[in-house]
C-alpha cells in the first residue's frame, strides 16, 4: 500500500515538473500578442483641444524574455489577401526591435481602410491585423474585426 502511495505521488510531481518545464520553455523566447483598436488623435498645447480624425491602430506587445523584431504589420482577410496600407507619421518605425515587455503602434486613418474595403468589396468586420517577425513567424490577432477600447 505505502509503495503504491509513494508511486503515485512520484508520477504527480514528475507531471507538474513536466508541466513547469514546458511554461518557462515556451516563456523563455519572445511571446508576441497583436491587438486592435480605435485611436483618436488629439492636437494642440492641452488633451482634447483638437480632435483629430479615428485611427485603425495595430499593436504588437513582447510579454515574452527575449527581443524580437517586427519587419511589417498590416490588415488582412482571413484568406490571405492584405489590404495595402501605409502607416502614419507617428507610428513605429519598421524594422521595429521589440525588448521582453515593450510594445510598439503603427497606425493608419480609419476612413482610408474603410474606402479600401468598400473599393475591394471587403468587409471592414472581417479584417484581421498581423505583425510579420524578422524571424519568419507571422503573428495574426485573436479576433478579426476592429474595435472601440
Amino acid at each position: 500500500m505505502l509503495t503504491a502511495i509513494l508511486s503515485i505521488t512520484a508520477i504527480v510531481i514528475s507531471c507538474v515538473s513536466l508541466a513547469w518545464q514546458v511554461v518557462t520553455w515556451r516563456q523563455s523566447g519572445p511571446v508576441i500578442t497583436v491587438t486592435v483598436s480605435q485611436a483618436m488623435p488629439t492636437y494642440g498645447p492641452g488633451m482634447g483641444t483638437s480632435v483629430g480624425e479615428p485611427h485603425v491602430c495595430v499593436t504588437a506587445a513582447n510579454s515574452g524574455r527575449s527581443p524580437i523584431t517586427v519587419k511589417n504589420w498590416g490588415l488582412k482577410l482571413a484568406d490571405g489577401r492584405i489590404l495595402a496600407m501605409r502607416g502614419t507619421s507617428w507610428s513605429a518605425a519598421l524594422p521595429c526591435r521589440l525588448e521582453p515587455g515593450a510594445d510598439a503602434s503603427w497606425y493608419v486613418e480609419t476612413k482610408s481602410v474603410t474606402e479600401s474595403c468598400a473599393a475591394n468589396g471587403i468587409r471592414y468586420q472581417d479584417l484581421l491585423a498581423y505583425v510579420s517577425l524578422a524571424d519568419g513567424q507571422t503573428i495574426k490577432a485573436r479576433e478579426p474585426g476592429i474595435r472601440w477600447k
